[in-house]
């Protein structure tokens, strides 16, 4: 190894094992389990509500993930800059952005694979989504500090040239970053003969998640780029419930315990009871639980959340508070509930649920469209009404997804 070199990783054998050995069989176990709770949650809902409610959480998905890096936009925040409102702070606006980005990269992100299926473990679509999301964020997020003080400034879209540490790791020398990201992409690619199983490629997911991290092949962003790639993965595999769950969510709920499952998959091996790589099997393995039951439990919280009764229940308390604070009207409720069955309704049906005359249906129906809670499908006469849930009636009708002081924020704000 050259001078140069000296302390880094410059083989793409330490990157090895890329594929944990888990005699237990635990992790095909939760793998399947992943699978069957996934299809579950994505079956419990009508298609049009559960796309409404996919694009209710994608800005939940950017606050978590961002709240991962230490970045804490409040999602009222987040909610303005989605209308293009922006805080005359610079530090409040910056963060607006970035949420904004990363919201608009997860949607395009979802329409292309609503359309294809697109291999995410390659480089093109790794370098694509950096790119996409770093061309979007404001100045002072695209600069770095190296280690002797002085600045550098993120290329989107181009692998790293210069070293990094990430707490106790040191990351593949810069010059082997493409050597290292074509090992990756040929060990993970879902089309490969040892990868013909779908509980293979749910736990390969899993692994990829940390070797990804462990390469760091972008300058900074890297936190971003994996979880978005993770998402990519469940939406390749179709089990991502069009977005009934966020992973970054499930993450950022115990990011303690993420962050040491990451630095224990850093590890080098132990003995020889510990694979036979480089890095820790052990280690591998346990990140890879980690990971799959996280994602379990995040699975499974939605789907209480979203269960048909409570939810009804939540549509009620809500209309109560907007009647209290008047805003709406008592039948309101009626058509929020039709709505969250059925994902549309049309004017003749918004009379008939409220026994209103024309005259006031409609107006019950503006006054939910002023709220957000419901819109026009079309710019028709006999338009329908599409379900739609915004950030601010979040804390309510889908509460405790956001940190309990967000909520109460957002409910005095309504």
């Amino acid at each position: 190894m050259s001078k140069k070199h000296d302390g880094y990783y410059t083989s793409i054998s330490n990157m090895e094992p890329l594929f944990p050995e888990d005699t237990s069989g635990n992790l095909e176990r939760l793998a399947n389990e992943l699978i069957e709770k996934s299809l579950r949650l994505s079956n419990s809902l009508h298609p049009l509500t559960r796309e409404a409610i996919g694009d209710f959480l994608r800005p939940m998905n950017s606050y978590y993930s961002n709240l991962i890096e230490g970045h804490d936009t409040h999602p009222i925040d987040i909610d303005r800059a989605l209308s293009k409102d922006f805080s005359s702070s610079k530090k409040n606006r910056a963060l607006q952005l970035e949420a904004k980005a990363h919201i608009e990269l997860h949607k395009v992100i979802c329409s292309r694979y609503a359309h294809e299926k697109i291999n995410p473990f390659t480089s093109s679509f790794l370098t694509w989504i950096h790119h996409e999301f770093y061309r979007h964020l404001p100045y002072e997020f695209t600069k770095v500090k190296k280690e002797d003080g002085s600045s550098v400034e993120v290329t989107p879209g181009e692998f790293r040239k210069v070293e990094v540490r990430v707490g106790r790791h040191v990351a593949p020398h810069s010059d082997f970053v493409n050597d290292f990201v074509e090992r990756f992409e040929e060990a993970y690619n879902p089309n490969h003969h040892l990868n013909k199983s779908k509980t293979r490629r749910i736990i390969n997911m899993a692994a990829a998640h940390h070797r990804l991290a462990w390469i760091h092949p972008f300058l900074d962003g890297n936190g971003r780029v994996v979880r978005l790639f993770s998402d990519a993965c469940f939406m390749y595999e179709d089990l991502h419930a069009s977005g009934l769950w966020s992973m970054s969510r499930a993450l950022a709920v115990s990011t303690e315990n993420y962050k040491y499952a990451l630095a224990g998959a850093d590890s080098k091996r132990v003995n020889d009871y510990d694979g036979r790589g480089n890095l820790s099997n052990r280690e591998l393995v346990n990140f890879c639980t980690y990971f799959l039951k996280a994602a379990i439990d995040q699975i499974e919280y939605m789907s209480s959340i979203l269960e048909v009764d409570s939810m009804l229940t939540r549509i009620h308390r809500f209309v109560d508070l907007m009647v209290a604070k008047n805003k709406l009207k008592d039948e309101a409720r009626y058509v929020l509930e039709l709505l969250f069955l059925k994902g549309k309704v049309t004017k003749t049906e918004v009379e008939r649920v409220t026994r209103r005359s024309d005259k006031t249906a409609k107006a019950i129906a503006n006054s939910l469209i002023d709220l957000g809670l419901i819109k026009l499908e079309n710019d028709t006469k006999f338009s329908a009404y599409l379900v739609n849930y915004p950030i601010k009636a979040s804390s309510i009708i889908l509460h405790g997804l956001y940190p309990r002081s967000k909520e109460l924020d957002i409910i005095e704000a309504l």
